[in-house]
């Protein structure tokens, strides 16, 4: 059994441009671009070269892009905790974070659902 099969909700590979932003202990802002590697309603993991430290407090925005010509992309925006960091020892391309999502809010243009 993966990992991913034990976890208490369930993750989807699903692949979608996310930006992350945190305020560091001297209050410079920073920001990261990636890919979501998986994602759940209660969390996700961010594939990028930098990462924020565990336990920083991070906003991510999400890019659902539209499916074809006649829907809007979807953006997921979330309030989240960084639970680990993955740097080292795996596949350069595995590189990332994992985060903790304490609020979401999924947007068209207007709000649609808010967790």
């Amino acid at each position: 059994m993966t990992s991913l099969e034990r976890r208490e909700f369930k993750r989807y590979g699903v692949h979608a441009q996310v930006e992350c932003r945190w305020m560091d202990a001297s209050g410079v802002l920073h920001a990261v671009h990636g890919l979501t590697r998986d994602i759940s309603s209660k969390g996700m993991f961010i594939l990028c070269d930098s990462q924020p430290p565990e336990k920083t407090d991070v906003q991510v925005e999400v890019i659902f892009q539209p499916v074809d010509e006649n829907t809007r992309s979807i953006r997921l925006r979330a309030e989240s905790l960084v639970l680990r960091i993955q740097s080292s020892g795996g596949a350069e391309a595995d590189r990332g974070f994992a985060i903790l999502n304490r609020s979401y809010r999924l947007h068209n243009g207007r709000e649609i659902i808010e967790d």
